[in-house]
């Protein structure tokens, strides 16, 4: 693998309207939402995210696929 390979970034988190509704939110209540206030949210939920947490939890799913190819 070269360079490029190594820094190629996969999708990790993302909200959606739909999400919101699968959520218990109503479709009056999504429906007052910007898109906006969607990328607030998404930029909340991302200023949330422990990242001591997301590297220990990354390693950890990481070292189970691992596993599962021997």
């Amino acid at each position: 693998m070269d360079s490029l390979d190594w820094s190629k970034k996969f999708e990790v988190l993302s909200i959606s309207r739909l999400d919101l509704s699968s959520f218990g939110l109503t479709t009056g209540q999504i429906n007052q939402l910007t898109d906006e206030d969607m990328q607030q949210i998404a930029e909340e939920l991302y200023h949330r995210y422990d990242l001591n947490s997301f590297e220990e939890d990354a390693l950890f799913v990481a070292r189970l696929v691992l596993a599962e190819k021997e």
